[in-house]
């Protein structure tokens, strides 16, 4: 679920009009209405946009680190340096250095050219002399072959069988309405955001971990490696997960 369904949701069972809230706020109600729409262009720049959120949070009694958290989510900005947020919204400019060499430098620079036109047909020859001595290395073989082979003894009863770690795969599909979605990877590097619109399905696969943050999980379904766990949570619920590989329920 995004920013700005949260915040109407929140002013909605505060039973407080766009006008109330601008008057206890001081934010103008166009950027309210801008707000709960999730444009945040009004505001000045996302750092302006945040503070908005918790202000507004506070005087509706809402939770402003779950509505930041989205917000960040949706902006992917969370990890950027405070310069560049401050410069993004006009507030210091980014000073550009230029870079001096000194004559030092240019000379140590020079040298080392100099060794790199002697060193190269040096080198060159070398490898020329020695090419035909080298030795061709066995190549190994791919990982997928060596997962499937077996290894029988010919003198013995034993059988040696290879076997790889299955990936993790997840299907998510919303069936009882749309739903804001954040998945990470195991690296932590986000590989999806955005709304998942009512009937349609994204499918997640990682040979370690697959995180989860749904906006709306009573809208949703979950297929965990080949199984259906149903729905992970109620509606208008956020929640986060975590499967793993040979995971067949919320983590």
């Amino acid at each position: 679920m995004s920013v700005g369904i949260l915040l109407r949701q929140a002013r909605e069972s505060a039973g407080m009009s766009i006008e109330e809230l601008s008057e206890l706020t001081c934010v103008r109600k166009s950027v309210l209405l801008d707000l709960e729409n999730d444009n945040f262009n009004s505001s000045g720049g996302l750092a302006y946009a945040r503070g908005h959120i918790r202000n507004i949070a506070k005087v509706l009694q809402a939770n402003s680190d779950l509505l930041v958290e989205e917000f960040n989510s949706m902006n992917q900005d969370f990890n950027r340096p405070m310069i560049d947020l401050l410069s993004e919204n006009n507030v210091t400019p980014v000073v550009k250095r230029e870079t001096r060499l000194s004559f030092g430098t240019l000379g140590k620079a020079a040298a080392v050219i100099i060794a790199l036109v002697i060193a190269i047909p040096t080198a060159a020859s070398f490898v020329h002399s020695t090419k035909k001595a080298a030795t061709p290395r066995p190549t190994s073989a791919p990982l997928a072959q060596v997962a499937s082979t077996t290894t029988t003894n010919s003198n013995s009863d034993t059988t040696a069988v290879a076997t790889k770690t299955s990936p993790v795969a997840v299907v998510v599909t919303a069936n009882a309405g749309s739903t804001w979605l954040a998945v990470t990877d195991s690296s932590g590097t986000q590989i999806f955001s955005g709304m998942l619109a009512s009937g349609s399905s994204q499918s997640f696969d990682d040979s370690q971990l697959i995180n989860f943050t749904i906006g709306n999980a009573g809208a949703v379904d979950l297929n965990v490696n080949g199984k259906d766990v149903g729905t992970p949570g109620t509606r208008g619920e956020v929640v986060h997960l975590q499967f793993g590989p040979g995971a067949s329920s919320q983590g």
